[in-house]
């Protein structure tokens, strides 16, 4: 009997260690693709007001590539923030310690503030500097949404579900998946059965059974 638990114990063990890999590789997955579109949104409103206007693509009618503190603070700075904040999130889970949470929410952090700053910069810049506004007027409605979603709305928005992702991430899973599996396999511990003579005594007791016609003391 005792060796039937033990059997049973090393396959609950296995069982668990399988589950714990499937959730390992998954979570790497999902982290993996919010990195990616975190470092492709990034670069994408990085460098938009640089390379738009070679095809056509211009908020505020400035020519390629043209140098601005405007184009500077509103997107080449939160877009630099959001592509290194997306390299970490290629991190491996297996070193999923605290520091690996607070790696991740501190990123998650910053990527919510930079697609915060993505939404809001242009309202506001404005206000603080001498530039009377970020968007200029388009030729039509359609071609104004388009240059806000593709400037501000669109990398904002992203950046920011992405950064709420990891954030999520960092807080529900507050203990290492190796510790948790191993916690898990211990609860199923092998119960053994105390062993027993060829006459039926109990080894630990010194009881007898019925067979030897003796009463157990």
């Amino acid at each position: 009997m005792t060796t039937t638990l033990g059997h049973t114990g090393m396959r609950t063990h296995r069982r668990v260690e399988r589950r714990e890999a499937v959730q390992r590789r998954s979570l790497s997955v999902s982290l993996g693709m919010v990195g990616l579109v975190t470092v492709v949104i990034s670069a994408w409103g990085a460098i938009v007001p640089y390379w738009g206007p070679t095809f056509g693509f211009s908020a505020d009618r400035a020519p390629s590539w043209h140098w601005s503190l405007t184009h500077s603070v509103l997107a080449l700075v939160p877009g630099a923030l959001g592509f290194l904040v997306g390299i970490t999130f290629f991190a491996s889970v297996r070193a999923s310690t605290f520091g690996r949470r607070l790696s991740l929410g501190v990123a998650g952090i910053v990527a919510v503030a930079c697609g915060a700053w993505f939404v809001i910069g242009p309202v506001a810049w404005p206000v603080i500097s001498s530039v009377n506004q970020y968007f200029v007027p388009a030729a039509t409605p359609l071609r104004s949404l388009a240059n806000q979603v593709g400037y501000a709305l669109g990398p904002g928005l992203i950046l920011a579900a992405c950064g709420a992702f990891a954030l999520g991430w960092a807080t529900r899973h507050r203990q290492p998946l190796e510790t948790a599996a191993e916690t898990r396999s211990t609860d199923v511990a092998p119960v053994t059965s105390p062993a027993r003579t060829a006459g039926g005594a109990d080894i630990a007791t010194g009881a007898t059974d019925g067979g030897t016609g003796q009463p157990m003391s």
